[in-house]
């Protein structure tokens, strides 16, 4: 009977002892689990905070990527109306130039046959008259056909206000005779290109739309054979050189 007793209670005392190892595995497995649950937790927040702070960043670069695009739209905008400008300008003055060069060749048709020439590019039309149309050989005086001839340029002048003339002398590079009135082809070129400005000012031109210059034998308008008859011939000219007034066809278009 003691015997069956003392089995009895040690039969209680193992199932209680391994009820307990069961337990407390059990609620270790639970502990573990939590843990692992919290860590996953708390790398999921912060990996969400992250996600937060990346999206702001974004938002921010997305409105400063947005004002630039605008200040570069603005900057677009603005170029396009200034090469409008620009374009409306170079139309003017193209026009004008036509125009200039149509007033040009009619006033001086008698004279292209004696070797007159008109031409032009986008800036400026230029009238090449050569000695035998302006001035005698060597001389800075005007007789009464260089008059008139000057009186057709002032003509022009007077009818645009705006124009702005610079005459040129030129010369060919033989030596001026001992004894001349001018002491070099410089000296002649100059004093030939007032002659025809104090001309111009003479018939009525304003004294600030003319300018007068002068390039001796420097700046030839024919360079092969210098020394022949014909270079010679071509080089003794007396340009004129016409412009619009930019500023007016600026202030037209601003």
């Amino acid at each position: 009977m003691k015997f069956a007793i003392k089995l009895t209670v040690l039969s209680l005392a193992v199932l209680v002892m391994f009820s307990s190892c069961v337990s407390n595995k059990k609620y270790n497995m639970l502990m573990e689990e939590k843990e692992a649950l919290a860590k996953s937790l708390a790398e999921s927040q912060d990996a969400i905070k992250k996600l937060e702070q990346d999206n702001a960043q974004l938002m921010q670069d997305k409105d400063a990527l947005s004002k630039d695009i605008a200040a570069v739209k603005a900057d677009l905008e603005k170029t396009k109306g200034e090469i409008d400008k620009i374009k409306q300008m170079v139309d003017m003055k193209e026009k004008e130039l036509r125009s200039l060069k149509g007033e040009v060749e009619s006033a001086f048709a008698d004279y292209q046959a004696l070797g007159l020439t008109v031409d032009g590019d986008n800036e400026r039309l230029y009238i090449s008259m050569p000695e035998k149309v302006l001035f005698k050989s060597g001389s800075a005086r005007l007789d009464k056909d260089d008059k008139a001839i000057l009186a057709k340029m002032a003509g022009i002048l007077k009818g645009n206000a705006d124009l702005h003339l610079r005459v040129e002398g030129h010369t060919d590079d033989a030596a001026l005779v001992q004894g001349a009135a001018f002491a070099d082809n410089w000296d002649l070129s100059v004093a030939r290109s007032v002659s025809v400005v104090r001309e111009l000012i003479k018939q009525g031109v304003t004294p600030t739309q003319v300018t007068a210059a002068g390039s001796g034998e420097y700046s030839p308008a024919v360079t092969e054979n210098p020394k022949s008859m014909e270079t010679r011939k071509a080089n003794r000219r007396t340009e004129f050189v016409l412009e619009p007034n930019l500023k007016k066809i600026y202030d037209a278009v601003n």
